[in-house]
């Protein structure tokens, strides 16, 4: 579904990548979902707020590139939760060959069940935000890997109803946004919970690979029928990824 970011290099079952100068590398698994073009947008974003000092929580980590790269940055402690057994020891073996198993937590769970007694200066969600249809027809997605419900939605909007528990007074929330989903459902949810705390800190309109170029007509077939959305530009077809801020109430 997504390409490597620039930059990034993979090499047998290794991805290498540097993040706010930090180098790092993470080790995947044909069992775990893999980073994603998203997911090094959305740590491009987080690194630009302040994190030294700062109690982190990574939802849905897969393989933990977000955990460890705010590690890296100077967090002081990162929760990393995945309901996956497999994506959990994946990211302490990431965790212990980046340096930072000292300051990250893997804790196996749903959501926010592994954290329930905390609360957080900075949550990361990075669950999966597409269309089952989507994810059926992506090599991105391992079998096995929780989906998002049919239209993609499922996750996001749990925890969005169930993020201000778990948020610090002047905490924050970034989560993303992907067309390749019943986005609109997504912020109308968002939109009331949270108004005018909710902000967009980055949108990106990426082309289809040939991936999803192969299953056109179905990608076509889920748009009729609400489940998804996407643009074209002359002859380029796009969909649209948007990473939003949420600020706690202080």
């Amino acid at each position: 579904m997504e390409d490597r970011p620039t930059g990034a290099t993979l090499a047998s079952d290794t991805l290498t990548y540097s993040a706010g100068g930090h180098a790092m590398t993470i080790h995947s698994d044909p069992g775990v979902f893999r980073p994603t073009l998203t997911t090094w947008i959305m740590i491009e974003q987080v690194l630009r707020h302040p994190l030294q000092g700062k109690v982190i929580l990574d939802l849905g980590c897969g393989s933990a590139p977000i955990a460890i790269s705010l590690a890296l940055a100077g967090a002081c402690h990162v929760y990393a939760t995945d309901l996956m057994h497999s994506a959990c020891e994946l990211s302490r073996r990431n965790a212990e060959a980046n340096g930072v198993k000292d300051r990250i937590t893997v804790l196996q769970g749903d959501l926010f069940e592994p954290v329930s007694n905390l609360k957080f200066d900075v949550i990361v969600d990075d669950v999966s935000g597409v269309a089952e249809g989507v994810a059926r027809l992506s090599s991105w997605f391992p079998e096995g890997v929780p989906l998002g419900g049919v239209d993609g939605t499922t996750a996001t909007i749990e925890m969005l109803e169930q993020v201000e528990s778990y948020l610090k007074p002047g905490g924050c929330l970034f989560f993303p946004v992907l067309s390749l989903s019943a986005s609109v459902k997504i912020l109308e949810v968002a939109s009331r919970l949270f108004g005018s705390r909710m902000s967009r800190v980055a949108s990106k309109h990426i082309p289809f690979n040939n991936e999803l170029k192969a299953n056109l007509n179905t990608l076509i077939d889920l748009r009729n029928s609400g489940l998804v959305s996407f643009d074209q530009v002359r002859s380029r077809l796009f969909w649209t990824l948007d990473v939003y801020r949420i600020a706690a109430i202080t």
